[in-house]
């Protein structure tokens, strides 16, 4: 059949003879089950210990012993639930402690001795001060110690102690009923504000009287996402739970005891800068990521536990944190190098190969330059000392601090004849220009073969020439005007004129030019491409990444490319199925020197669908109109088909057995053979016995017991359940035998 497929499994009746009786069918299954009894007495200290003054600080935590301790008492029996802050018929006589001594907290609860059940229970808040923006991971061991004590041994006096994490929030501002003893079989459940799986810490059952301990330690973040410090607060409950008796009393107490492993690491950054200041580390655990700070002009070397030495106390992210960690790590630095270039500038350097007119030597950041050379000089120079420039500058004696990590040249100055200085000093420019294009300038001057003559151009404020700074390029070397940014600069030029025979100079400073740059508009060189969109989601061009694509700026020689993003002029729009073109905008990154520039991009819709309902093997999507059709499903669902026959009562008038005996399936169910039409179409189903023993036969019957002779039409969505029933005494005594087989047969519907 064209498009029907058919789910099915073929089984075989199967029969067992038993010894002793005329009966067959199958053994018997046993089911166990489980009895838990638990014994269980706490006593639970629950205290944060104090560091000593050795030691490192820990956490900023705090307790409250504030709060109820609250009792419960039902008379009786169990109660089934009992209502978080409320008080049944019996009086209630247990007690609570809680006190603190130093950073430890100790809280004791005791049932008191009652012929009722019985619960105490007492709150305990753990405050942790948290630095804004900053998570604290606090490591908390849960130390549960208990006494259970009873006047006889019966199995159903029991105990349950147990700590339980109640969140952000105490239970008194839960809704939460609160089951503090629930039975259930032989297992007593204790819940406070959830399930036992999401709340315990430490929980303990117990039936005899023994004492018992049990600890558990658990992390729990304590988050501050505000810019200011915080006071961040987290719930814990002890209690402990008696059962009833009649003519028996019991008694629980228990202590709990809580020590954080959790402490805090301040890190100082030795001269330097640091984030995040201080750090929360877990005793037995790593260090984790640590911190990198900065200082300019140092090489960072590690953190130390000593401010200065101890190259042997490094400490590292793989560290594991000691019993006794250090409450400071400190930042170490090794100060960077520098080349310092000694230039004589016309005179010589005395060294112990000879006289040179440069000489190199290593400083150190942050360190005095020490010994500078005292150069010389034929023809009547006297030395002035070491600056920064050749002309000009800033003088340097071995007294002066290095303050550069860069290479730099020190010039010695030299005293004789004065310059002249220059005249006729005039510098001409373009008024107006484009970002990134070359434009005309041109500095004219007067001079005579004594003198050489050096230009260094200044940019500066206005016209008037004030706040005049030398245009240098990334190597600190004077240049010209390059490439200015938008906007309108002020430029100048200090003509300087230096005497051939002793080099001594003088300078004259040009007119303040003045030129005005646009920004530059960028050219599209390479589209962006778009992703394609699904007209199924409703998607407008935001869904749509656009990706790839280049601008240039064409007015630099050569062009060079443009940093920025495409995104789509209008996000909101949802193109239709198919191939457009949209506008894109590409956004220099630059918005100071480029303007905005338009172009378009093709995009394609598709559509994922959206389909309706099924109706003759056929779906429409309520989008774009696509049809999808499918294929009919059946499922077919087999019962066991394993039979015992029983004969009835033996007549020794007729030497034979009367009526009561006959076949019947070996579990409840196991008869049934079930038929679901899952598809999109009617099918036709018909169910066929074959015999195997001659002796038994079969037939099918429906859920009304009326038999099935011919084919059944099944609706879409329809199921037909059958029952295979057996008739005909056995020609012989069978064990796990094949006595026939059932077949399904489905063709499509009319």
């Amino acid at each position: 059949m064209d498009g029907l497929y058919c789910h099915y499994t073929r089984y075989s009746a199967v029969v067992k003879t038993l010894r002793g009786a005329r009966k067959w069918g199958f053994s018997t299954l046993t089911r166990w089950k489980r009895i838990l009894c638990l014994a269980l007495c706490l006593c639970v200290l629950c205290g944060i210990a104090v560091a000593d003054a050795s030691a490192a600080s820990p956490l900023p935590i705090t307790f409250s012993t504030t709060g109820n301790v609250y009792q419960y008492a039902v008379k009786g029996k169990d109660p089934d639930t009992v209502t978080y802050g409320t008080k049944t018929s019996a009086a209630a006589a247990g007690s609570g402690t809680a006190a603190l001594s130093g950073r430890s907290i100790s809280v004791g609860l005791d049932t008191g001795d009652s012929k009722n059940f019985k619960l105490c229970y007492k709150e305990i808040p753990v405050t942790v001060t948290v630095p804004a923006n900053t998570t604290y991971t606090v490591a908390l061991k849960f130390e549960l110690k208990g006494t259970y004590t009873r006047s006889n041994r019966k199995a159903t006096a029991k105990a349950s102690f147990q700590v339980v994490y109640l969140g952000d929030a105490s239970a008194a501002e839960k809704t939460t009923v609160f089951y503090p003893y629930k039975t259930s079989g032989n297992t007593i459940k204790t819940t406070i504000g959830g399930s036992d799986a999401n709340t315990n810490i430490v929980q303990i059952t117990m039936d005899d009287a023994t004492t018992v301990s049990r600890s558990a330690t658990k992390s729990f973040d304590f988050v501050n996402t505000t810019g200011k410090t915080k006071d961040i607060t987290k719930y814990f409950g002890v209690w402990i739970a008696g059962n009833y008796g009649k003519t028996y009393s019991n008694q629980a107490t228990a202590k709990c005891t809580v020590t954080p492993a959790s402490y805090l690491v301040t890190f100082d950054p030795n001269g330097g800068r640091v984030s995040p200041t201080s750090t929360a580390v877990t005793i037995g655990k790593k260090y984790g990521p640590l911190p990198t700070p900065n200082r300019y002009g140092y090489n960072f070397d590690g953190w130390y536990t000593e401010k200065i030495g101890g190259k042997d106390k490094e400490v590292t992210e793989t560290d594991v944190v000691g019993t006794n960690p250090p409450t400071t790590l400190y930042a170490h630095w090794t100060a960077k190098k520098c080349l310092v270039a000694l230039d004589a500038n016309g005179g010589k350097i005395d060294t112990t190969s000879g006289q040179v007119n440069t000489k190199n030597y290593t400083a150190t950041y942050g360190s005095k330059y020490n010994f500078l050379p005292t150069p010389i000089r034929t023809g009547g120079y006297n030395f002035d000392g070491w600056y920064t420039e050749k002309t000009g500058g800033t003088k340097v004696t071995s007294d002066t601090t290095v303050t550069t990590t860069k290479t730099h040249i020190l010039y010695a100055h030299w005293s004789l004849t004065p310059a002249k200085a220059p005249t006729n000093v005039v510098l001409t420019m373009d008024k107006t220009s484009v970002y990134g294009a070359e434009f005309s300038r041109r500095v004219s001057s007067a001079s005579t073969n004594d003198y050489t003559t050096t230009y260094t151009w200044y940019a500066c404020d206005d016209e008037d020439g004030k706040n005049g700074k030398p245009l240098t390029d990334e190597n600190g070397n004077p240049t010209d005007p390059k490439n200015p940014t938008a906007g309108t600069h002020y430029y100048y030029v200090m003509v300087t004129a230096t005497r051939k025979d002793n080099g001594l100079q003088a300078s004259t400073k040009s007119n303040v030019a003045c030129i005005t740059v646009t920004k530059a508009t960028p050219t599209i060189s390479t589209k962006p491409t778009a992703a394609t969109l699904d007209l199924a989601k409703g998607n407008t061009l935001a869904a749509s990444t656009l990706t790839g694509g280049t601008a240039k700026n064409n007015n630099a020689r050569p062009s060079i490319n443009v940093a920025g993003r495409f995104v789509w002029k209008d996000a909101t729009v949802k193109p239709p199925l198919g191939w457009g073109q949209y506008a894109v905008v590409f956004q220099p990154n630059d918005t100071a020197n480029y303007e905005p520039t338009e172009t378009t991009v093709r995009v394609q819709v598709t559509c994922s669908h959206k389909f309706g309902a099924w109706s003759a093997g056929r779906r429409t999507c309520t989008v774009c109109g696509e049809v999808e059709t499918r294929y009919n499903t059946v499922t077919i669902t087999w019962g066991e088909l394993a039979y015992t026959y029983t004969d009835g009562a033996w007549n020794p008038a007729t030497h034979d057995y009367d009526i009561g005996g006959g076949w019947a399936p070996n579990r409840k169910d196991g008869d049934v053979i079930t038929v679901q039409n899952e598809g999109a179409n009617e099918v036709r189903v018909q169910f066929q016995y074959t015999q195997t023993n001659t002796a038994i036969s079969g037939s099918f019957a429906n859920s009304e017991g009326h038999g099935i002779y011919s084919a059944i039409e099944m609706p879409v969505s329809g199921t037909q359940t059958v029952r295979l029933c057996l008739t005909g005494r056995p020609d012989k005594a069978l064990n796990n035998a094949k006595i026939g087989s059932v077949t399904v047969r489905l063709e499509r519907g009319y």
